[in-house]
């Protein structure tokens, strides 16, 4: 007796066989909205800005006005949403929530600065392992787009860099640093000061050096460096090298983002993307209040306020931020009392973050802090930094599980042991 498959068990069948095919593409049925836009992202770029030390949310983007005296001189102001409030040192923001989407409900669990910061940037907590930070897993897995440029670039306000590792990657992988936006790189100025000949002789000695030092110590750590060597040699000779020197902006332009570090580092990372950068970091210090926070966001809280605002118009209207992912995120945020010299203690329990462009949904609101800004009120919508860096690679079509091994031959992936699960409701599926 002959046994005739149906064409619909076919094709399962062949599927499990590895023909490539499932049954839903099999037959024309749709995919869900999550997997496509994980085969087809939106964000090409990623712009992360982190706030280093720990953003109050409270005179933020989550105020607390029945905690009364708690907000000292923090007034509460309206969104362009309904029944969402910021503190008032954040007006532009709050006129353009309809353009990004902020999350009320992330929690990293710590209140030390040392694992917030390392957690935020790499999604595993300091070990025996130097895990990557998010540029690196993103140079290491996706090509590039300008081969004139570097793919990660990070722009920080003090001289160690927080993300600029390439972790276990190894140095071919790290972002190029740039300590002072304004001042670009500085690689470029030094070799200004001496003539074309001479520089090009100091080259060839300094790579004939490297690899005899190479030939004698096979070390890929040494190799790497040598590759950064020449990558850097090139983008000296770029065409793009251009990208790094803000001050070709108008004086418009630089007095919308602001006169601060902050200012010119956005300014800049909006530079770097515009010229197909592919993630830009850019820190900003100073946030760790434990006295005199309202003395200190009167200054600082108008300064962030001014340039992201900046930066996410500008993205906009040059259509750009649909394809580049902009991210604000702390280490943790402030405890909901008034303590110390007039400050606020470390909060791990509940803080905010913003997200915009990249697939992102515009003017959402995801999570809720607890009524005395202690903690996430509502458990299932709590956001755990592997939550939130899956959320990223999500947007950027990786494979957040895919594994790689590091220098001791042990199997890392973004996704810290599957923990974290990206945030899909925040995303556009059309």
């Amino acid at each position: 007796m002959i046994n005739y498959t149906s064409r619909r068990t076919f094709l399962k069948q062949g599927a499990g066989m590895g023909l490539g095919l499932s049954a839903a593409s099999a037959f024309g049925e749709p995919e869900s909205p999550e997997a496509l836009l994980l085969k087809h992202p939106k964000a090409k770029k990623l712009i992360y800005l982190f706030v280093d030390g720990g953003l109050s949310q409270i005179d933020s983007f989550d105020p607390k006005p029945k905690m009364g005296d708690v907000m000292m001189d923090t007034r509460v102001i309206n969104t362009k949403l309904d029944g969402v409030q910021y503190g008032h040192y954040f007006p532009q923001l709050a006129e353009h929530i309809d353009k990004y989407c902020l999350i009320r409900s992330m929690s990293t669990g710590t209140a030390s600065h040392g694992t917030g910061v390392y957690v935020t940037h790499r999604n595993y907590r300091p070990g025996t392992a130097n895990h990557p930070p998010i540029g690196a897993w993103i140079s290491r897995m996706l090509p590039t787009l300008n081969e004139n440029l570097p793919k990660t670039v990070a722009i920080h306000e003090r001289s160690q860099g927080l993300g600029s590792s390439g972790g276990f990657f190894g140095a071919k992988y790290a972002a190029t640093t740039i300590p002072v936006a304004a001042n670009g790189l500085p690689a470029g100025r030094q070799l200004a000061d001496v003539s074309d000949d001479r520089a090009s002789d100091r080259l060839k000695a300094l790579k004939m050096l490297n690899e005899e030092f190479y030939r004698a110590n096979q070390s890929n750590f040494i190799r790497d460096h040598i590759d950064v060597l020449d990558n850097t040699l090139s983008l000296l000779r770029s065409p793009d090298f251009s990208a790094f020197d803000i001050s070709l902006e108008s004086d418009k332009t630089r007095e919308r983002y602001g006169d601060s570090k902050l200012g010119r580092g956005l300014l800049l990372a909006r530079r770097l993307v515009e010229n197909d950068v592919r993630f830009v970091e850019v820190t900003t210090s100073g946030w760790d209040h434990h006295d005199n926070i309202m003395d200190e966001m009167k200054k600082m809280g108008p300064m962030l306020d001014r340039a992201l605002s900046a930066l996410i118009i500008d993205l906009n209207a040059s259509g750009l931020l649909d394809e580049t992912l902009v991210v604000l995120t702390t280490e943790f945020g402030r405890q909901n009392h008034v303590s110390g010299k007039a400050g606020r203690d470390h909060g791990p329990g509940g803080y905010c973050q913003i997200l915009a462009g990249g697939g992102i949904r515009p003017g959402m609101v995801y999570g809720k802090t607890a009524e005395d800004a202690q903690g996430v009120k509502d458990k299932k919508a709590k956001v755990s930094p592997e939550d939130f860096f899956v959320t990223m690679a999500y947007a950027m079509g990786l494979d957040y599980n895919r594994k790689y091994l590091n220098v001791d031959k042990r199997e890392f992936a973004m996704n810290n042991e599957g923990k974290g699960k990206p945030l899909t409701s925040i995303f556009t599926t059309a």
